[in-house]
């Protein structure tokens, strides 16, 4: 599997009415085989099954709505045809957000379903800044720490996650903005890693600082496939606004990253093509 063309992804290829359909049978079948694990609540009034309400999540993704609020208000205004009983914004946002665990085991389905596997992947981070400059000083977020990254020196986490070569998340972990790759990289390794030099010793593959002795063979064709990655990263943040908003909350954060990469395993994974 390759990198699906931007003319060929699902929201150019259907009718929003089309593409809700595609995505709520995926999402119903998925909870249906998977109900005996999950075992979700159900309220004695409960408006709205809660694969309609994951199917507004992910197709608000899917369509690059920044704010959730006024993607779900739009649904509501314009799509009762579709959804005819739908709860208030603030139950929405819970069920949405209390979701977690579910988003990142539909992205690992996703992933898992590749028709290609070259047993290799690609590992690397990607920064999540809750604040920079002077609004450390008010940010309440004490899982949170300061470290520098890619971005400079900010105030938040680091996203380490693990793709496939065709570009799909398999795993990945959230960390504090100060933790080394060493830190985290041992749950996260599964078959032959690719990674860049801040993973030296850590067991990934990955090209020789200049001033080793002893230098690792890196052709041209792993830094390549290396770079897969960070395609990967760049569709969370330009298609998915994977910096847009804030959080109040790490639980808040989490649930947040693990809805933009459900997405992006969605899009990517050829399921509604």
């Amino acid at each position: 599997m390759v990198f699906i063309a931007m003319r060929n992804h699902p929201r150019y290829q259907h009718s929003l009415e089309e593409l809700f359909l595609r995505v709520f049978i995926l999402v119903d079948d998925w909870l249906k085989a998977n109900q005996e694990r999950f075992r979700l609540p159900v309220q004695a009034n409960q408006v709205a099954s809660y694969s309609e309400l994951f199917t507004i999540a992910l197709v608000g993704e899917l369509l690059a709505q920044p704010y959730e609020l006024v993607w779900y208000w739009l649904v509501c205004q314009n799509h009762r045809g579709l959804f005819p009983r739908l709860p208030e914004y603030s139950r929405y946002h819970r069920i949405v957000r209390n979701a977690e665990p579910l988003w990142a085991e539909l992205a690992q389905s996703l992933a898992a379903k590749e028709d290609e596997d070259w047993g290799i992947e690609v590992i690397d981070t990607k920064p999540l800044p809750i604040a920079k400059g002077k609004r450390w000083e008010w940010a309440k977020m004490p899982e949170a720490s300061k470290g520098f990254s890619t971005m400079g020196m900010v105030w938040g986490f680091k996203l380490h996650a693990v793709v496939s070569l065709g570009g799909l998340f398999r795993r990945w972990a959230f960390v504090p903005a100060h933790a080394h790759e060493s830190r985290v990289v041992e749950g996260l390794l599964g078959r032959a890693t690719l990674g860049d030099r801040a993973y030296v010793g850590t067991g990934v593959y990955c090209p020789s600082r200049k001033d080793m002795k002893r230098q690792t063979f890196w052709p041209r064709a792993l830094s390549r496939l290396r770079k897969r990655i960070e395609t990967s990263f760049s569709s969370l943040v330009r298609s998915l606004h994977l910096h847009v908003g804030q959080v109040k909350t790490f639980w808040s954060l989490r649930a947040r990253v693990n809805l933009k990469i459900a997405a992006h395993n969605l899009m990517h994974s050829g399921v509604l093509v």
